[in-house]
């Protein structure tokens, strides 16, 4: 659904409240620009009958220009993946970390909470003991200790006869941490993907991070596709053979980073989603099967299904508590283990959504009241009984829905502790590092950051936000959020079955590589019956003057319905798998009465 109709207006001006089923919905929608006369692709045999227009202008709007582009696109597979030499520092970690193994030493791996760190910290653990180490490892409390390195862990490790320290996911701006790491003894290796802070780097024994690139072109690679790439140089240096079962963690870590899905990134989640039920580790294959017993999945598995479904799960018990059982899970070797760390999962995440229900009931009115007042950024303060793990979604919730950038904070013992989500066109890192010499913590990247600082700095950070803002900014991030883009206007009876498996052929979808949006038009809505709990979501059937028709689903999309039969709409084509029946069905994004 459409987030609260700002676009037509900005701050001082308030929304004529029109329901957004009976405006046209090319108010909401443009249709992308064709590719220029004479364009085509050929596809060979991958071109889906009779829609060759429609495909190359599909792979045109992803920036595909020529046949080997969309050769590669379509096609490539993990021996087209960039050797993990094209990371900076990783010749000289593998040097450190395979120099630690011969020697006996002991080995630690520092990790992160979410679900890119949990699955990097993982790969780090299985690749070591197949490398015959069996390591120390930490992942920090979200409530204890936040994000990073800390001194006390870093102490902890030392007592634990620890004298390599392996980062994932962390550490880039660990200045002083790992200065003390030194003090200790302790060698650090460095794997990260955040931004270094101000240029300067720890003076670790390695670091292994994207941005040290001159690169443009090297694939923005997350924590876990860092971490997988430092496994396979890994093993390869000791002679060892790849292994299968990293690579759906990468892919896991992948898509719940929300990476663009260019280059080696697509390549990982394509591949690691085949992999998903049979060459993943025994807790990860645990999982899926407790998920698909409950949603009755019965089909391959796709993007939306990690993002959706696992990765939330993994997420939940760090962000009310402890992340260890869903590291424990990853690692485990024990299917007895591993079948209730999962059901522990999946009862976190039953509680982790209750209580961001919950947060969003309060937060809600409140950005309501800046919406109205013109504020450019939402700064949403949440009540600190509540765990931190709530302030990140709600950030992302709040970005979404006000189609601003925002941030999540709790004050404790006068400390405002805060998590940033931007939208497109305004960099929430750089705008924040402006005045990181007044933040306690500070750290991330372009679309989400996180910082502390003292409370009552909150409303400076906050004007800072408001300036950094800038009109033109503001304009152009509402209007790509809100005045969205279809990549086709067609006709129900341009869509065929081939068309459907080109697109399954497109994806992994995400971040970097959206799901295909097709526009129909004077369509008739029939047989229409609402669902779930609190009948919010609809299922109907939509049928052209030709008789051709498709069952459609719109999931909170009951409220939108206009109350005529004849309606336009943007749909996705899905395959859905439900107690083993596929069937072909048109996911319904926005509906509204034909103009």
């Amino acid at each position: 659904m459409i987030s609260r109709q700002r676009a037509a207006s900005f701050n001082s001006q308030r929304v004529v409240e029109t329901p957004a089923a009976l405006q046209p919905i090319t108010s909401r929608w443009r249709v992308a620009e064709p590719p220029p006369d004479g364009f085509h692709l050929s596809l060979s045999n991958q071109a889906p009958a009779g829609s060759l227009a429609i495909a190359s202008s599909l792979l045109y709007h992803r920036g595909i220009r020529t046949d080997a582009d969309a050769h590669s696109f379509l096609n490539n597979g993990l021996d087209a993946m960039d050797p993990p030499s094209v990371l900076p520092g990783i010749s000289q970690a593998v040097d450190v970390i395979l120099s630690a193994v011969r020697n006996g030493e002991g080995i630690g791996i520092l990790g992160d909470f979410d679900a890119d760190g949990i699955t990097a910290t993982a790969i780090i653990v299985l690749t070591l003991r197949k490398l015959g180490v069996e390591p120390r490892y930490h992942l920090p409390h979200r409530e204890i200790e936040g994000h990073g390195i800390s001194l006390e862990a870093l102490e902890t490790f030392k007592e634990q006869g620890v004298s390599v320290i392996i980062t994932v996911d962390t550490g880039i701006t660990a200045l002083k941490e790992v200065d003390y790491a030194n003090v200790l003894g302790i060698r650090v290796v460095i794997t990260d993907h955040h931004i270094p802070l101000g240029g300067e780097l720890p003076n670790a024994a390695a670091i292994v991070n994207r941005h040290l690139s001159e690169d443009v072109e090297l694939t923005d690679y997350c924590g876990a596709a860092t971490a997988f790439k430092l496994a396979m140089a890994l093993l390869a240096a000791a002679g060892l053979d790849a292994a299968p079962e990293l690579l759906p963690l990468a892919a896991v870590g992948t898509l719940a980073d929300q990476t663009e899905l260019h280059g080696d990134n697509r390549i990982i989640v394509r591949q690691g989603l085949k992999q998903l039920d049979n060459a993943a580790p025994p807790g990860l294959i645990e999982l899926t099967r407790l998920i698909n017993g409950k949603i009755r999945h019965n089909g391959p598995y796709d993007a939306e299904f990690v993002t959706f479904q696992l990765a939330p799960r993994l997420n939940a018990p760090g962000r009310i508590d402890s992340a260890d059982p869903s590291l424990r899970l990853l690692i485990s070797t024990d299917i007895y283990q591993a079948m209730q760390l999962a059901n522990h999962l999946d009862d976190a995440n039953r509680k982790r959504r209750s209580i961001a229900n919950k947060a969003w009931r309060a937060a809600q009115p409140l950005i309501d009241e800046m919406m109205d007042h013109g504020r450019n950024v939402m700064a949403i303060e949440v009540d600190p009984t509540l765990p931190m793990g709530v302030l990140g979604p709600l950030a992302g919730h709040a970005s979404e829905y006000s189609a601003s950038p925002a941030f999540a904070f709790q004050v404790i013992d006068g400390v405002a502790r805060a998590s940033a989500r931007s939208v497109p066109g305004f960099d929430i890192h750089r705008a924040l590092e402006a005045t990181s010499t007044k933040l306690q913590r500070f750290g991330g990247h372009s679309a989400a950051a996180g910082f502390a600082a003292e409370a009552e700095l909150i409303p400076e950070i906050s004007a800072h936000l408001e300036t950094q803002m800038s009109w033109s900014e503001l304009s152009a991030a509402v209007d790509e959020r809100v005045v969205r883009t279809v990549d086709v206007e067609l006709e129900l009876h341009q869509l065929g079955q081939s068309l459907w498996d080109f697109i399954g052929l497109m994806a992994p979808f995400g971040t970097g590589n959206s799901e295909p949006l097709f526009l129909i038009r004077n369509a008739v809505s029939a047989d229409i019956n609402y669902m779930g709990r609190n009948q919010d979501h609809v299922r109907l059937v939509l049928r052209d003057d030709t008789g051709r028709s498709f069952r459609a689903v719109g999931f909170g999309m009951a409220d939108s319905l206009p109350p005529t039969r004849s309606v336009d709409a943007v749909v996705s084509l899905k395959t859905d798998y439900y107690r083993g029946n596929r069937r072909r069905e048109l996911r319904i994004h926005d509906i509204a009465a034909s103009s």
